[in-house]
């Protein structure tokens, strides 16, 4: 059945390919494929994700990093589920980042450029991750 009322104008819907085939209960970790092809969510917001029919809560049930999603409890064997794509960037323009600016907890703002430099982030845990760009 089709969408009843305003046809949606904006946005690339789709549903991720299906990984709760490998859903056996210990497993946790799962790569995210459109396709057949790696797919990086932007955050994991832009999913909708159902495991046994119950819709996941994004940050607290899953989290994203790059093309994988971790489940905080690992899905049941047998599970059901999918993964739904409701939002992603819509640009046929490809953008170039040469600078990033970056708050302060004094305030005020820092700009960085990013072109051939690199520049260390410090985690809440006291690491420093180094970090280089080449624009």
């Amino acid at each position: 059945m089709g969408l009843i009322g305003r046809q949606q104008s904006t946005g690339a819907f789709a549903k991720l390919d299906d990984i709760s085939t490998l859903f056996d209960g210990s497993r946790k970790i799962f790569n995210l494929t459109l396709g057949g092809e790696a797919f990086y969510a932007s955050n994991p917001f832009t999913l909708l994700v159902s495991v046994g029919g119950v819709i996941q809560e994004p940050n607290n049930a899953y989290t994203i990093i790059e093309n994988q999603i971790t489940f905080t409890t690992a899905p049941a064997n047998g599970a059901d589920g999918f993964i739904t794509v409701l939002s992603t960037v819509s640009s046929t323009t490809q953008q170039v980042f040469r600078f990033f600016n970056a708050g302060r907890r004094a305030g005020g703002v820092v700009q960085i450029n990013l072109q051939n430099n690199s520049f260390a982030i410090l985690d809440r845990t006291g690491t420093y991750h180094a970090i280089a760009m080449k624009i």
